[in-house]
C-alpha cells in the first residue's frame, strides 16, 4: 500500500545537509507536517515530495516516485551568474540530467516571486505548475549573552559571491563599529579551498579582516544564541547582490532588529519598506545608510514596520499553502 505522503530526506545520511538551506527547510517541513513520512529511502507515494533539488548536482530522483510529484527549487543563482560560480564539466552534465529529471515533476515550489520569474525565465516551467510558499522562522529562547562588544552589526550567512563580503568589508573599514559575522563558513577558514573560484570573494574578504578588531568571528553558535546575536546588534546587514528569499532579514525582524538591505528586487519582496536599501556595489553608501540607522527615530520606526512585517511569514499560511499543493 502506497505511502500517502513521503518526503525525501537526504539529512538522514547526508550530515552536511542538516546545516545547508534544505536542513533548515526540512525542519519547517517535520515541524509543520509531522504526519508525513520523512525518509532517505525512495519509497513509491500518493504524493513525493523531493525538496533537495539542486541542479548542478547529480539528481536524487530521476523517475516517478508518487501519483503526484513535487520539487522545492530554493533559486537559481549559480546558473544566473556562471562567470563567478562556473559548473566545471560535471556540474554541467548534472544539469542536463536534472532538465531530464525534471519532467517528472507534476509542480514546484520556490521560496519567493522574484525566485519564481527565474524559475519561469530560466527554466522555461510554466507559471502555473510553480507556488510560491514563503518559509517561515521558528521560535527560539534568548541564550545567555555571549562576549560581544558593546554596539556592532550582525551578518549571518554564507560567504560565496553573491552575498557581496567584499564591498561590505570596505563599508565597515570606513567606520569604527564592528561586525560579527556568523556562518558556519566562517567557523573552519582552514577548509577553504582557495583555487576555487566559488571561493574567491571569501578568500578576498578574509584577508581584508585579518588582523582588524572590527571583524568578530564567534564560530559556532546555537539558536538560542544567535537570537541573544540577533537581540543585541544595532542592525542586520544582507546587501547580497541577489538571494532566493532572504532569511536572515526575517529571523532579525522577528526579533526587532532592524535590517540595512541591498536595493533589490528581493529584497523588496521580503521586507517591502520595512527596511534600510543601499547600492550594494557601493561601500560608502553601505557605509552612510549603517550610520543613518544608528538615528533613534530611524531606529525605532524600522523596528516596529520590521516586527509587523515578520508576521506575513508564519507557520500557519505555510502549512496552508503546503496542503494545498500537496493535495493527491
Amino acid at each position: 500500500m502506497d505511502n500517502l505522503t513521503t518526503v525525501f530526506d537526504p539529512t538522514q545520511s547526508d550530515s552536511q545537509s542538516k546545516v545547508r538551506g534544505v536542513g533548515r527547510y526540512m525542519s519547517l517541513l517535520k515541524d509543520s507536517f509531522p504526519a508525513w513520512n520523512f525518509s532517505n529511502t525512495l519509497l513509491p507515494s500518493t504524493v513525493f515530495i523531493n525538496p533537495f533539488v539542486n541542479l548542478l548536482q547529480p539528481p536524487h530522483i530521476a523517475k516517478k516516485y508518487g501519483k503526484k510529484q513535487i520539487g522545492v527549487i530554493y533559486d537559481l543563482i549559480p546558473i544566473k551568474y556562471p562567470a563567478h560560480f562556473p559548473a566545471g564539466l560535471r556540474g554541467n552534465i548534472s544539469f542536463l540530467r536534472n532538465r531530464f529529471a525534471m519532467r517528472t515533476y507534476d509542480h514546484f515550489v520556490t521560496d519567493s516571486h522574484t525566485a519564481k520569474q527565474d524559475i519561469v525565465d530560466i527554466l522555461h516551467i510554466p507559471s502555473n505548475k510553480i507556488t510560491v510558499i514563503y518559509p517561515y522562522v521558528t521560535d527560539s529562547t534568548e541564550g545567555a549573552k555571549p562576549s560581544l562588544p558593546p554596539s556592532y552589526y550582525l551578518y549571518v550567512g554564507d560567504a560565496t559571491w553573491n552575498k557581496n563580503l567584499v564591498n561590505l568589508a570596505k563599508a565597515i573599514k570606513l567606520g569604527t563599529v564592528p561586525c560579527v559575522f556568523v556562518g558556519k563558513v566562517f567557523s573552519t577558514p582552514e577548509k577553504i579551498n582557495i583555487s576555487n573560484v566559488w571561493t574567491a570573494e571569501l578568500v578576498e574578504f578574509l584577508k581584508m579582516a585579518q588582523d582588524d578588531s572590527r571583524f568578530v568571528f564567534p564560530g559556532f553558535i546555537s539558536d538560542s544564541e544567535l537570537t541573544t546575536f540577533y537581540k543585541n546588534a544595532l542592525c542586520n546587514i544582507l546587501v547580497s547582490r541577489d538571494e532566493g528569499f532572504g532569511f536572515s532579514y526575517v529571523e532579525a525582524a522577528k526579533n526587532s532588529t532592524p535590517s540595512l538591505l541591498a536595493d533589490r528586487p528581493i529584497f523588496h519582496e521580503t521586507a517591502r519598506e520595512a527596511a534600510l536599501f543601499c547600492d550594494p556595489e557601493n561601500p560608502q553608501a553601505i557605509y552612510q545608510e549603517l550610520q543613518k540607522i544608528k538615528e533613534a527615530p530611524v531606529r525605532n520606526n524600522l523596528v516596529f514596520k520590521a516586527l509587523e512585517r515578520s508576521k506575513m511569514f508564519n507557520k500557519e499560511s505555510f502549512i496552508r499553502k503546503w496542503s494545498e499543493v500537496a493535495k493527491p
